[in-house]
């Protein structure tokens, strides 16, 4: 049974109206705290759409995309956020299973060959400190909907949060799932079980063996009867994430780290980017239907990675320890 969403055209302007602040209050109040953090400001660029090119830019119509970057900060190496609302139509013949999408069978049966109608609004930060004993932290929610707002709608919420660090602190995993937790736990105490198990299957390297961070909670295809209270839950899931993360990065950025610290940073950053190049199936959707620029995708990637041919850590190291959590997900709270 595919579920939809009738409403008149007011109430649906007005819905569309709150689903957008609640994305862009994430991206105001996220990049907020960043900078007070640092001693740089972010830059912004906004971006429209022109017959299938992206270019710089405000658009006239109902469709807003800015990305904002932070380089080489007192604190932060790199951060790249992302917010958009677009509406447009996605391209003839482009179904969500076929583009790598997850969980969209049922919306497939309502993809028009010619062309079909959407709405989306999101916010997504991923944030790469200096301090290599800081943790990088990524999180992205989003709102997608198929229909003009003419039409009954087919629609859902996605996202989620994790960390990725290249130098395990077990209290750190510890806070950050549980602020996920106790956000999660208010609305339905199956939800973080079920999401942190997500995280950690979606968010993992197969041809590594190994997820990409020590995880957090992650959905796709969440949607009901009630969309009011699911608006409610991801709202505070989008404000969870500066007092889940924030702190890490106020108690480790001044820590003492070498030069071999800061070689590990560049190896498990390297990772991070394997996962979103070869594995990242939101990525490829995005990049597929037109709602991603390609600046966003590399505005997200760290601003030093590393590979080496072998990068075996040395056995009872610190960095031994972090690759056995990652090849063995643990359960933290």
């Amino acid at each position: 049974m595919v579920e939809i969403l009738e409403k008149p055209a007011q109430e649906q302007q007005n819905l569309r109206e709150k689903l957008e602040n609640v994305f862009r209050n994430m991206f105001e109040d996220g990049c907020q705290a960043v900078e007070q953090l640092d001693d740089q400001k972010f830059t912004e660029h906004t971006w429209t759409r022109e017959n299938g090119v992206w270019i710089n830019g405000q658009s006239s119509d109902n469709t807003l995309y800015i990305d904002r970057a932070l380089h080489q900060g007192s604190v932060f190496e790199k951060v790249g956020v992302n917010y958009v609302a677009i509406e447009g139509l996605l391209p003839p013949g482009m179904t969500f299973q076929e583009s790598g999408a997850l969980g969209t069978s049922e919306a497939d049966q309502m993809i028009d060959k010619k062309g079909t109608p959407f709405f989306a609004t999101g916010s997504s930060f991923v944030i790469h400190p200096r301090n290599p004993m800081a943790p990088t932290a990524h999180a992205n929610y989003r709102y997608f909907q198929i229909g003009d707002g003419t039409q009954p709608e087919y629609w859902w919420f996605g996202g989620g949060a994790d960390l990725t660090p290249a130098y395990l602190f077990e209290e750190d995993a510890v806070h950050f799932h549980q602020i996920h937790k106790e956000v999660c736990d208010k609305y339905d105490q199956s939800y973080y079980p079920r999401f942190k198990k997500n995280c950690d299957q979606y968010f993992h390297i197969a041809h590594r063996g190994e997820s990409r961070g020590v995880g957090g909670i992650f959905f796709d295809h969440l949607k009901g009867s009630n969309l009011e209270e699911l608006l409610a839950f991801v709202t505070d899931c989008t404000k969870a994430l500066v007092p889940a993360y924030i702190p890490l990065v106020e108690k480790r950025k001044d820590m003492p780290f070498t030069e071999h610290n800061k070689q590990w940073q560049r190896v498990v950053r390297g990772r991070y980017v394997e996962f979103i190049l070869t594995s990242d199936r939101g990525l490829r959707f995005g990049l597929a239907s037109g709602m991603v620029t390609p600046k966003s995708v590399f505005n997200c990637m760290p601003a030093h990675a590393g590979w080496e041919y072998d990068d075996q850590p040395a056995p009872n190291s610190a960095e031994a320890m972090l690759r056995e959590v990652l090849k063995t997900p643990r359960e933290w709270v």
